[in-house]
């Protein structure tokens, strides 16, 4: 066998042994590079799924937390408003039918007065006795209360109840409020909640029953007592992170997480086919590149490879970079300085249309908000920032106003001094407007020599005179350069919030088509005054 051996050894050319020994080598490394990496890749992707889980459990937990918070929150300050002291149940009621307005979450919010009685919205003699309530047993402790999830006596539905005690200026109890959420908008909530493929995230309560879960399909889980592993870790406290049977009787990673007070469960499950799916995707294509790489038995090839594969994965990253917002991205030409020239000069085109890209994007940003003229913000930032801040308000029920502004025969200064230095008029008007507004406007051109102050907190009354200073300040500060002196007065209407809509189809729709046409009025009174929407 040596002999014959060494004879067949000796009788192959230098391209059969080039080629042995490159698939000998390659075999080797395959099994180097696969077995090694298996080990680390799958250490790594389980690292990556508990980090992964701990953070959605985390962040969730967090979530649910947060909301309920700002539900207990929402009864509290009804709780604590001075219709609740003084037992005025007909404004606490458009109270809440103004917040109902804004946020529909609560399925009802209602007055339980000191003797445990609540009434009925149509018949007031019509009461019912609630005193028995844990809401209400806590609330006449003087304390807060988040319930489990229970089931109405009335209607067999799942609910969770928030109250908050009514306490006079001496700290006597006087009543509670309570709201009531049921688990449909908790089940809203949760549908946000699921990440990956099969990774989900459920809230139980503190006897361990499922309440609610992110995806659809668990719903049919809800009316059923579902255990898990998981479940008697968190009952035990315990920190284990090995895989288990989960709610599905699928093979799973999970994590859990109690709430302040233990009153809920958070638990996050991802399926562990899901966790290995891409490193037995690896490895298989790592085994299939060492077979291609053992067929061919090039050096060159595997050379020529190393250096394209380099720089293309380098391409690749910086596109994800890219797509991801951090249009600024360079790659360090010191890193492929060894690669062909082709692709050299390929990452070098990418380097200098990142580089224009993130120009770009940011005058696109700037010129999509911002009026170039003038440098405020523009129309579209109005409608969209004005809404926003027009929600704040009526959230906590403060007035707001609109003032439009029209500069007084605006034309004639064009027909007589030019364009140019018409467009210097409306940035002098614009710099005015801003400096003496307030803090609490926004302020923005409407379009031609039209401007729009959206005035935050500030009534009717309020605006009106905001509007009047600014007449005045118009007037008092004409438009100067080294030539000429340019005297300027406005015609300004003036509309504030209502929840009635006359005009559009938004609030703030309305708001600017009233005070339109009240600036309309002020027009046809004979200019440079300022008119109210009545």
């Amino acid at each position: 066998m040596k002999l014959g051996t060494r004879a067949y050894y000796s009788n192959q050319t230098i391209k059969q042994r080039f080629g042995f020994w490159i698939g000998a080598v390659i075999v080797g490394l395959g099994f180097l590079i696969i077995v090694p990496l298996y080990m680390t890749e799958k250490k790594d992707k389980l690292d990556e799924a508990e980090n992964q889980l701990q953070q959605v459990v985390a962040l969730q937990s967090l979530y649910i937390e947060s909301w309920t918070q700002e539900k207990l929150d929402t009864i509290k300050r009804f709780a604590s408003s001075e219709d609740a002291k003084l037992h005025h149940i007909n404004n606490m009621k458009k109270d809440v039918e103004n917040y109902s307005r804004v946020n529909s979450e609560f399925a009802m919010i209602f007055y339980v007065d000191n003797d445990g009685y609540t009434y009925s919205d149509t018949n007031p003699s019509n009461k019912k006795y609630v005193g028995d309530r844990p809401y209400f047993e806590q609330a006449v402790l003087k304390k807060n209360y988040i319930s489990d999830v229970m089931k109405s006596k009335e209607t067999d539905t799942s609910m969770i109840t928030f109250s908050a005690p009514i306490l006079d200026d001496q700290n006597n109890f006087q009543g509670a409020i309570v709201g009531i959420v049921t688990l449909e908008i908790l089940d809203k909530l949760m549908k946000q909640l699921s990440f990956g493929k099969t990774g989900e995230v459920f809230i139980l309560d503190s006897k361990g029953k499922v309440v609610a879960a992110s995806r659809t399909s668990s719903k049919t889980m809800l009316e059923a007592n579902m255990t898990s592993e998981m479940v008697n870790r968190a009952a035990a406290g315990s920190t284990s992170t090995d895989s288990y049977i989960g709610f599905y009787g699928k093979k799973v990673y999970g994590k859990y997480k109690w709430s302040e007070g233990k009153t809920w469960i958070v638990i996050g499950e991802i399926t562990e086919n899901e966790v290995f799916q891409k490193l037995n995707q690896l490895t298989i294509t790592v085994s299939l590149i060492v077979v291609a790489a053992l067929l061919l038995s090039f050096a060159a090839a595997v050379t020529l490879a190393s250096r394209i594969e380099r720089p293309v994965r380098y391409l690749l990253r910086a596109t994800k970079v890219i797509q991801n917002g951090n249009y600024n991205y360079q790659i360090d030409e010191d890193k492929i300085k060894r690669a062909p020239i082709e692709l050299r000069e390929l990452c070098a085109t990418f380097n200098m249309m990142s580089n224009k890209l993130k120009t770009n994007i940011t005058l696109l940003e700037h010129s999509a908000l911002v009026d170039p003229l003038t440098q405020i913000h523009n129309r579209r930032y109005m409608m969209q920032e004005g809404d926003r801040q027009l929600q704040v308000c009526m959230a906590d029920d403060k007035p707001c106003s609109v003032i439009m502004l029209d500069i007084d025969h605006f034309k004639k200064i064009n027909d007589t001094y030019g364009h140019l230095i018409g467009d210097r008029v409306l940035h002098h008007i614009a710099s005015l407007l801003r400096q003496y507004a307030g803090a609490d406007c926004i302020v923005a051109r409407y379009g031609g020599e039209e401007f729009i102050l959206l005035a935050s907190f500030k009534d009717a009354q309020k605006s009106v005179g905001l509007a009047e200073m600014l007449r005045c300040c118009l007037m008092e500060n004409p438009y100067r350069n080294e030539e000429v002196e340019i005297q300027l007065t406005a015609s300004i209407g003036v509309a504030e919030y209502s929840s009635k809509l006359a005009f559009g189809t938004t609030v703030l729709e309305d708001m600017v088509s009233r005070a339109d046409y009240a600036l309309y009025r002020a027009k046809s009174a004979g200019r440079n005054k300022v008119e109210l929407d009545q």
